[in-house]
């Protein structure tokens, strides 16, 4: 994963966070937590391998 990608998923977790404090909504808060925890993962873990299968006709 590129450094430009990392940064990118590190300020989305930034955000989802504010947006969960922020929410007025315990449903909405819980989205926006999850969506938190799957960009900070994303930076820490980098991408994840790709299973290729085969497309048999």
């Amino acid at each position: 994963m590129s450094e430009q990608d990392r940064i990118y998923f590190a300020q989305r977790a930034a955000e989802e966070e504010k947006l969960a404090n922020d929410a007025g909504d315990r449903a909405a808060a819980e989205a926006h937590r999850k969506l938190q925890r799957a960009y900070a993962e994303r930076v820490l873990v980098g991408d994840r391998p790709t299973e290729e299968r085969e497309i048999v006709a």
